[in-house]
């Protein structure tokens, strides 16, 4: 399970929540490539983790990772269907973020936790992952989501 954002204009929001079967060419048609994004790879629920202190759950706007946005329809998009958080949410995701310092994330990865937890993808020790894969991750997600504040956008988060 691969966690993934892209940024969407509201209206471009409003247009996939009307006609969710628009949904797959949005993520993945040849206009896709083009699009600003960021691949959490499997770093995205150790970040939900980190930020939350919980598997599942949490406080709005940190949970976005696992509970927030509107689901576009029933389209499974790899795992269920994509979400969407409107422009005004990341700009309050985007605040909060930014009160969250990659420095301080890397303080709160702890691999056996993780593994303790049952933190998706499981196994962190014994295979290889550290406090960079989970940081380097988050440094990207927090510099999108902050460009998307700036530019009065939402999000699409998805799994494939």
């Amino acid at each position: 399970m691969i966690g993934n954002l892209r940024p969407a204009s509201d209206a471009e929001i409003a247009r996939l929540l009307a006609n969710p079967e628009e949904i797959t060419r949005f993520l993945y048609g040849s206009d896709a490539n083009g699009r600003d994004g960021v691949v959490l790879n499997r770093a995205w629920h150790a970040i939900h983790f980190v930020l939350n202190g919980s598997r599942l759950g949490g406080e709005e706007p940190l949970n976005f990772l696992v509970d927030q946005g509107t689901p576009v329809g029933e389209v499974d998009v790899g795992y269920g269907p994509a979400r969407v958080l409107t422009s005004e949410q990341v700009r309050r995701l985007a605040a909060a973020l930014g009160q969250i310092e990659p420095d301080h994330v890397a303080q709160r990865v702890d691999l056996k936790r993780f593994d303790d937890e049952a933190i998706y993808p499981g196994n962190w020790q014994r295979n290889g992952y550290d406090a960079e894969y989970v940081v380097s991750h988050y440094r990207e997600m927090r510099e999108l989501i902050g460009r998307a504040a700036e530019h009065g956008e939402g999000l699409v988060l998805y799994i494939n």
